[in-house]
């Protein structure tokens, strides 16, 4: 397969790459490339002209005075694995990083393109010149053949590292034409398969803010795939658990899941169940079973709703299982 042709564009400056991707032409902006290039080979997108953020100034990941973690978003996912701040400050970062695909596409992949990926499904994701007459609805159709006759698309959000970011309560800063601005992280999905991302067509994000922890915290992150981190996932989950002093107790929960939706979502009534409860076995089992019950399951690449449901359960007892380990061994050292 190859590439449609394009023009390249290298801009200099954040503000030189927000004027070309508003001039009106059709734009996509490029940067590790590992999700671009293979929907482009496939024919599901054809940008006239690619602006590349490769030649943009980056900086390493930062602790400011606040002790808020900045982190510019053109790094690279092995980079975010090695950076020493991101160890210290978003561990729980670094493990979702660690899990995506190959150590060859962590070496491109960066973190803005991860959390800013399209949405996958098992038609839209692969040549279609032998198989279907008519499009669908991602592809400009009247259908989504996932749903036989469906009207609504039914392609999922795939990406590891947004569920992670969820759970740390991070915040983007997005540069446009009317300058830039500080949106929380959830505010930039909107659930619809077809147009994944709220960012409009001048906005870039820069950088990703992770805020300053206040209490003792565990974190985990699972991943199910067939293949281990070759393969997308079937369903992820990244665990931030905020304890007492006794890292016993939790004092606050955030769980987040991909791969099973639109977008990427929070187990709010795991969560609100969980805090205030000791951090038991027994606690563990039963806030895993909510998460999975009580979470939107779009079956996907031959999976069932069924089948993805016990998936989630389990691997988010395995998150939460590694998040409460992390915390004893913070107590054993502590001795």
């Amino acid at each position: 397969m190859y590439l449609p042709k394009f023009t390249l564009e290298s801009p200099r400056s954040i503000e030189e790459a927000v004027s070309l991707l508003g001039s009106g032409e059709q734009t996509k902006l490029l940067s590790g490339g590992t999700d671009l290039f293979p929907r482009m080979k496939y024919k599901l997108c054809s940008p006239g002209v690619l602006i590349s953020l490769k030649g943009l100034p980056s900086f390493p990941p930062q602790i400011d005075e606040e002790r808020k973690l900045i982190i510019d978003a053109n790094i690279s996912l092995t980079a975010i694995t090695l950076s020493p701040e991101i160890l210290e400050k978003a561990p729980l970062l670094a493990l979702a990083a660690q899990k995506v695909a190959t150590r060859e596409i962590r070496n491109m992949g960066t973190l803005g393109g991860n959390i800013c990926q399209e949405t996958r499904c098992l038609y839209l994701n692969q040549t279609h010149t032998f198989q279907f007459t008519e499009p669908c609805l991602k592809r400009g159709g009247k259908e989504c053949y996932f749903a036989p006759k469906g009207k609504k698309c039914w392609a999922t959000f795939m990406s590891d590292i947004a569920p992670t970011l969820f759970c740390l309560n991070a915040s983007v800063i997005v540069a446009g034409l009317d300058g830039e601005q500080q949106i929380k992280i959830e505010e930039i999905y909107t659930n619809d398969s077809l147009k994944p991302l709220s960012l409009k067509p001048d906005q870039i994000i820069t950088k990703i803010i992770v805020p300053k922890t206040q209490s003792p915290s565990g974190n985990g992150f699972a991943k199910f795939t067939v293949r281990k981190t070759i393969e997308f996932a079937i369903v992820n989950v990244g665990v931030f658990l905020e304890t007492e002093k006794d890292l016993k107790t939790c004092k606050k929960a955030r769980i987040a899941v991909g791969a099973v939706s639109e977008g990427p979502q929070r187990a709010l009534e795991a969560e609100d169940w969980l805090a205030g409860k000791s951090l038991s076995k027994e606690n563990i089992n039963k806030v895993s079973q909510k998460a999975a019950s009580s979470l939107k399951i779009i079956p996907h690449h031959g999976y069932s709703k069924k089948y993805l449901t016990e998936c989630l359960k389990i691997q988010s007892k395995q998150a939460l299982n590694d998040a409460v380990e992390g915390l004893a061994d913070q107590s054993n050292r502590g001795r």
